[in-house]
């Protein structure tokens, strides 16, 4: 109740109690409108089985779901919640997923020390779960995803360092977004146990370390979000642009681009280079040297700000009256804000 009076929002993930689970929920979206985001199914029931009704594995987790789902379909409280499928079912035995949900869940690990998309040669991790439930034609969500920052060299769920794991976060999230999924949850807030032996990768998966200290990628979080924030919506004597005709050249197969757009209706163009940052081999980083783009923003832009949040949330370039521009992208999501000359306002 504390959290939720906060502004924080829940995805209530369901236990083998459907019944309480959901009374739970219910209670705190009644007392909290708003603060309940999701119902979602059991959690990995080829980890985790849950026995149902007389069923068991697969058959016990479908059935279960579609409880779930008309429980929370019939709950007054809940009026809008969607509800998130279970995972960890074989999905190419299941043909729809009506009445079970209204997202379409998977979990991703990049695997390897592998970037969350391209990998040459390698897995296309995002990509691969995302396309996995593409058939059930419900939007999508991704209720894990992450990197433990336990440096190890090896195969399959290896760890890296706590400066990549950064890294791949920032990327997952843009990638993810990219994509068309609704949404990403990071796995995990904060390291389960003391580990100072490095011996359980289990408890290195946080964005804050035991102690409570921010590693990395909770500075780079923090850093992305406050460049995008823009509470108060900029007054406008017009009708504000919805979009930004700019063109790339330059960009190799492994680099992405993602134009957002900010409530006081400046512009954020994400570019993000997906090389390898992981040598499996050797347990340890790599850094490529950053990939020239060029940028036309289609018209000239009044003022170009770019910020890197692995490092700031201020700008640590700015440029005015350009319609050009050379940028140097790493393997990381780095950030154009642009405000075009004719913006509203400005």
């Amino acid at each position: 109740m504390f959290l939720a009076q906060r502004g924080v929002r829940f995805n209530f993930l369901t236990r083998p109690n459907i019944e309480g689970s959901i009374e739970v929920a219910a209670k705190l979206n009644a007392a909290v409108p708003g603060s309940v985001a999701a119902i979602e199914g059991f959690n990995e029931i080829d980890n985790f089985p849950v026995p149902f009704r007389g069923l068991k594995g697969m058959a016990a987790g479908l059935a279960a779901q579609r409880e779930i789902y008309t429980r929370v379909r019939s709950t007054p409280e809940l009026a809008g919640v969607p509800v998130y499928d279970l995972t960890g079912y074989d999905l190419k035995s299941v043909d729809t997923r009506a009445d079970s949900a209204d997202f379409a869940n998977q979990h991703a690990y990049p695997q390897n020390g592998n970037q969350p998309t391209y990998n040459v040669p390698g897995g296309a991790w995002l990509p691969a779960a995302i396309d996995s439930v593409k058939k059930f034609q419900l939007p999508v969500v991704i209720t894990e995803f992450g990197y433990f920052s336990m440096p190890q060299s090896g195969w399959y769920m290896i760890g890296v360092d706590e400066a990549t794991q950064a890294k791949g976060v920032l990327n997952g999230y843009m990638d993810a977004a990219a994509a068309g999924v609704k949404r990403l949850y990071v796995y995990e807030l904060l390291d389960q146990k003391p580990d100072p032996e490095h011996k359980n990768p289990e408890m290195h998966f946080g964005l804050f370390r035991v102690g409570n200290s921010p590693k990395p990628v909770a500075q780079a979080i923090h850093n992305l979000t406050s460049v995008l924030n823009a509470s108060v919506p900029r007054s406008a004597s017009g009708a504000a642009r919805h979009s930004l005709a700019y063109t790339l050249s330059g960009m190799p197969a492994s680099a992405n681009s993602l134009l957002l757009q900010k409530k006081d209706n400046r512009f954020v163009l994400v570019l993000w280079n997906e090389t390898t940052f992981w040598n499996r081999a050797e347990g340890t980083p790599v850094t490529h040297p950053p990939v020239r783009i060029n940028v036309d923003f289609g018209a000239t832009a009044s003022r170009v700000d770019l910020y890197d949040p692995l490092v700031s949330a201020e700008p640590f370039a700015s440029h005015r009256d350009v319609r050009q521009l050379a940028v140097d992208v790493p393997d990381h999501v780095i950030l154009l804000e642009v405000t075009p000359a004719d913006m509203p306002g400005t």
